[in-house]
């Protein structure tokens, strides 16, 4: 890709219209990507096993290994994408395939074809990191990232939330009006209709991103400067990316585990109902999620004129020890109103933490490789994201084996996979500000996509 001087006082970034317009473009499709990879695969999972006659080992492969570990094998591809295509058709393609791969999931009947289907998910999937931190910091100027990642991530967790009550709703009404429903689906079992009818979204968040006006922010070396490599990057940033990696790899795998094997808690121990969970989740969850967002501007804003930019990695640090705490009661939970108060203040601290987590990525990351730095970073989060889950479920199956067995098999590694993850952040930040001041000497220039 050519790097060229800058036009002096030129704007690099798109006018705000169109900005907030593409900014709202990549919400709706993390929206939909993480109401169908995680929010509803997790909602249908127990009728899942029932139907197929699944082990709980089976279905924590699908379900961790599946959908988060092949994402982490097409991450680096697509970040690599990410820094060279037009990222508006390599965002279609995938949403395309995940769609696709949707409906196979809901047509499966076999545990190799549900398998098989949730990898199609996954690939899907593994477009969205690289795309969405990458394409911020292209929308808007540097002064306005925290600003846009907290509207991001308030907005997508708004409509995670939303969705997961939809998703609730919509299986709820399937399963009740079945007879209504066309013939080619009014056989099929309630979890089947409510992923073939979650898919038809995705053909129409194809038209919208294809309609997305896009400026790529490309790095303008200095007279004489060389340009650093990733590799290069890598060894002189080394404790850095290892800490923050690791760091919020670990501790969002903590919690997507307890996310993905709460439903399946509330249903098998507490004797919840698959659309009643969703619908409460799909409330108080999102209430909670915004929460913790407001909570992490008002930190950001308070500490900054201290911290400068390693504000956000503080504060992030500081929500996952509070989320840590909050958590340590999972095992004593013996109703579902203490299970519910437990898994809602978990996703307050852990979204006040996460949310922060691509301010901390893009200021680390050189514009010139920021996709590609920020799908490594995503497939080691992935690679402990599909092994979580199905450690539950193997620990469930051989030391558990009972109906509260999984509760214990949920603590036993949510609980010490947070906390290796606070030590690594707390590791990596020794060395974060160094890595953003040499992120940050560059100059940048527009170049369209």
């Amino acid at each position: 890709m050519a790097e060229r001087d800058a036009i002096a006082g030129a704007s690099p970034h798109q006018p705000m219209g169109w900005a907030w317009y593409g900014l709202g473009v990549v919400v709706l499709a993390s929206v939909i990507g993480s109401l169908i990879g995680k929010g509803l695969i997790a909602l249908v999972a127990e009728s899942v096993k029932q139907s197929i006659k699944l082990t709980d080992s089976q279905l924590g492969l699908i379900t961790g290994l599946a959908l988060t570990f092949v994402t982490a094998l097409a991450a680096i591809p697509v970040g690599w994408l990410a820094d060279r295509a037009d990222r508006r058709w390599v965002l279609a393609i995938c949403v395309l395939i995940w769609s696709a791969a949707t409906v196979g999931l809901g047509l499966s009947t076999t545990f190799s074809g549900l398998f098989l289907f949730a990898m199609g998910i996954a690939v899907g999937e593994a477009v969205l990191g690289p795309i969405t931190y990458s394409m911020i910091p292209d929308l808007f100027p540097r002064e306005r990232w925290v600003v846009a990642n907290l509207i991001f991530v308030t907005a997508t967790l708004l409509g995670t939330y939303v969705g997961m009550a939809l998703g609730g709703t919509l299986f709820g009404y399937v399963a009740a009006n079945a007879a209504s429903l066309p013939a080619s689906l009014a056989g099929l079992e309630p979890w089947r209709n409510t992923l073939i009818l979650a898919a038809l979204s995705g053909p129409i968040l194809i038209v919208l991103i294809l309609l997305m006006r896009l400026k790529r922010i490309t790095r303008v070396p200095r007279s004489g400067e060389r340009v650093e490599g990733v590799i290069e990057y890598f060894q002189t940033n080394a404790r850095t990316a290892i800490g923050i990696f690791f760091g919020f790899g670990m501790s969002y795998a903590a919690f997507g585990a307890q996310g993905q094997w709460s439903m399946v808690v509330l249903q098998r121990v507490f004797n919840e109902k698959p659309a009643d969970i969703g619908q409460f989740l799909g409330v108080a969850g999102g209430v909670a999620a915004i929460a913790g967002v407001g909570m992490a501007w008002l930190a950001v804003r308070f500490l900054s004129p201290r911290f400068g930019e390693g504000t956000p990695m503080r504060v992030s640090l500081g929500a996952m020890i509070v989320a840590l705490i909050v958590s340590l009661p999972i095992p004593f939970a013996r109703n579902a109103d203490q299970f519910y108060a437990i898994i809602l203040a978990k996703i307050c601290f852990t979204f006040m933490a996460n949310s922060l987590s691509p301010t901390v990525l893009q200021a680390m990351a050189p514009a010139h490789m920021r996709g590609r730095v920020v799908a490594i970073g995503g497939t080691v989060t992935i690679i402990f994201g599909s092994f979580m889950p199905w450690l539950v479920g193997a620990i469930s199956d051989g030391l558990f084996p009972g109906q509260n067995g999984i509760l214990y098999a949920m603590a036993s590694v949510a609980i010490p996979g947070l906390l290796c993850g606070i030590l690594f952040l707390a590791w990596g930040l020794a060395t974060l500000a160094d890595t953003i001041a040499r992120a940050s000497g560059v100059r940048h220039n527009a170049e369209p996509a």
